[in-house]
């Protein structure tokens, strides 16, 4: 019993661990998929295509160094320090998007913003939202890139997104297209959010753990009613250990015979 519910158990778990790497598997292909044209995805006053999350995309148009912004407390290993976000003034329309450039340790030794004409491949992001106030309204830096809190401190009509330049690596479809990313003496940041699998990306897996499971139990409960039933006397051990008989009653048997 101890072999085969153990068994059981290993094997399930090796499958729920399978399902999981096939949901990982599919996110790192969406990750890397082509990037589609940021146009395509989201105008100008669309609410964010939430189904669109993490998704690669490829915008050009104009950087705006002047609109730079530094967002506060991002970690990168043990350090901690600031993204650097300039927005880009998107190709034939009126509205801009804010790109994550990269990281870097301090405001200060942060290098100048690009400038000119841009294509950018990155991962389509939701603009954040936290509890944490931004005390500091004079600067350029901020706890969160939030887009309804940029939208007041720019002259620009922003979308409802923002893009983090993602690194072209030479197996991306994305590396035989033009990129400007202005990443100079910046360190990549990897996308905050990424596009969740299918639904149905691992079930069977998933299905043969739980399968494997519940024959771990089977076996726990065939076990348990063995052990009940080998432990529990017998209805004919009962008779034979029965009570010795009532003297009285005895004599009374055989006075009744005896009269009869």
């Amino acid at each position: 019993m101890v072999i085969f519910v153990t068994g059981a158990v290993l094997l399930g778990v090796w499958q729920y661990q399978s399902s999981q790497q096939d949901k990982q598997n599919q996110v790192a292909e969406l990750v890397h998929a082509k990037p589609k044209a940021f146009t395509d995805l989201i105008g100008p006053n669309d609410a964010f295509p939430w189904e669109q999350i993490g998704r690669p995309v490829t915008v050009s148009g104009i950087w705006m160094p002047e609109e730079t912004i530094f967002i506060d407390g991002m970690e990168r290993g043990s350090q901690v320090g600031f993204w650097a976000v300039t927005p880009v003034l998107v190709e034939d329309t009126e509205s801009a998007v804010y790109v994550v450039r990269g990281w870097t340790p301090e405001v200060g030794s942060a290098p100048p913003a690009p400038r000119g004409h841009v294509t950018v491949t990155g991962w389509l992001q939701p603009s954040d939202w936290t509890d944490v106030a931004d005390d500091r309204k004079s600067d350029n830096v901020f706890p969160q890139l939030d887009v309804s809190d940029l939208i007041s401190r720019t002259s620009y009509d922003l979308y409802s997104a923002y893009m983090v330049r993602s690194p072209v690596e030479e197996s991306w479809p994305a590396s035989s297209m033009p990129v400007n990313d202005g990443a100079a003496d910046v360190a990549d940041v990897p996308a905050p959010q990424l596009p969740e699998p299918e639904a149905t990306t691992g079930l069977r897996n998933l299905l043969y753990a739980i399968e494997w499971w519940l024959f771990g139990i089977f076996g726990i409960y065939v076990w348990w009613r063995y052990v009940r039933d080998t432990l529990r006397p017998r209805a004919d051990d009962e008779d034979d250990d029965g009570s010795e008989e009532d003297p009285e009653k005895t004599t009374q048997d055989l006075r009744v015979r005896s009269d009869a």
